[in-house]
């Protein structure tokens, strides 16, 4: 299986990862996300690849300061 790397347009720092030929989750709407590329599982971190085999996507965002879980 591939998986498939999305950016949100308005808040680039989340990004979206579903699998190749999933679709989007419900709720999220695929004109809110570019894609960027698709990844062979050997490059992809194993917690994201978990995330996507058991719950369909993982959603994560860069950037995440030490404020925002202290």
């Amino acid at each position: 299986m591939s998986y498939r790397f999305h950016i949100h347009r308005t808040k680039p720092a989340y990004r979206l990862v579903t699998a190749e030929g999933a679709g989007f989750p419900e709720g999220a709407h695929p004109d809110d996300w570019r894609f960027t590329r698709v990844r062979e599982p050997a490059d992809t971190n194993p917690d994201v690849a978990r995330l996507v085999d058991e719950t369909g996507y993982c959603l994560f965002k860069i950037g995440l300061g030490l404020h925002e879980i202290i």
